[in-house]
């Protein structure tokens, strides 16, 4: 990346399990630009024994936020394997909360260029249902996604991310999507909002 050259991204936020990753992959697969969940990140690096692991895995076990340095190597790294060929990242599942934002700045400082937020909204019993319909599909369940945890995932929600929308509100974007509607009616209304914003690439995504 040259030094005039800026990551453009996007934040995607909102309930565990309403929606966020599924979304993000419609937009991808439309507008051709990069996504990637910083909860796979993150159970990844725990999978791959990184020496950060064990810390990783306390606190996604206890529904509590990884602290930002973490998760923001885990980005960049990301983001600098993948340079060069994207124009604009999905971030999907950050920042949480306020250190989570000041710790992403920090890190990447004018090497970022945040074009919005988008929130996608979701009750919490529908999402605990979505939950549990995943997992029942999944062969390995996620480590942070027992109804404990999940619970705990929503108050750190409503106490932390949510209200965390007001400091991005001062520099930037947010848009706010219903998400307990179907699926293809919550990225139409996504779509909507997008499209003014992303330019459908011409050429075919690099495989991640």
């Amino acid at each position: 990346m040259t030094s005039a050259a800026k990551w453009k991204i996007i934040f995607v936020l909102g309930a565990p399990g309403g929606g966020k990753n599924t979304q993000c992959d419609l937009i991808e697969e439309k507008y051709q630009i990069f996504h990637f969940s910083c909860g796979d990140l993150l159970r990844d690096a725990v999978n791959e024994k990184v020496p950060e692991a064990e810390e990783i895995n306390k606190y996604m076990k206890e529904g509590k936020i990884v602290p930002a340095k973490i998760t923001c190597g885990l980005q960049k790294k990301c983001m600098q394997k993948n340079q060069g060929d994207y124009e604009y990242y999905l971030c999907d599942g950050f920042p949480r909360n306020e250190e989570n934002l000041k710790g992403f700045q920090e890190i990447f400082g004018k090497e970022i260029e945040i074009s919005g937020v988008l929130y996608i909204d979701c009750s919490e019993e529908e999402c605990i249902k979505r939950i549990k319909g995943r997992n029942e599909q999944l062969a390995q369940k996620r480590i942070d996604d027992n109804i404990e945890s999940i619970k705990k995932r929503f108050k750190v929600m409503n106490e932390e991310t949510i209200p965390n929308l007001e400091n991005f509100k001062k520099f930037t974007k947010v848009w706010m999507v219903d998400g307990g509607k179907a699926k293809d009616a919550v990225f139409t209304e996504i779509d909507n909002i997008l499209k003014d914003v992303l330019k459908k690439r011409t050429t075919p995504l690099k495989k991640k």
